[in-house]
């Protein structure tokens, strides 16, 4: 992902909590990349930060077993 794109991603009104559940896993990984890299930056994109600590609790919560087997 350029710079570009993860710019119109952050800057999108909607926010994290609205646009995050809609991507594929493939553009949520692909998102989770740009924002680490953007991160490891000396001037980080103002709200990357934000919008990678939803990232990560989005996948998390799509990789987590379902509840029942969590309480197996």
């Amino acid at each position: 992902m350029n710079h570009s794109k993860l710019s119109q991603v952050i800057s999108d009104p909607r926010g994290p909590e609205e646009v995050l559940p809609t991507l594929a896993a493939e553009e949520l990984a692909d998102l989770l990349d740009a924002l680490y890299q953007n991160l490891d930056t000396p001037a980080p994109d103002l709200g990357a930060q934000v919008w990678y600590e939803f990232a990560v609790e989005e996948s998390a919560r799509r990789t987590a077993p379902p509840e029942d087997e969590q309480t197996a």
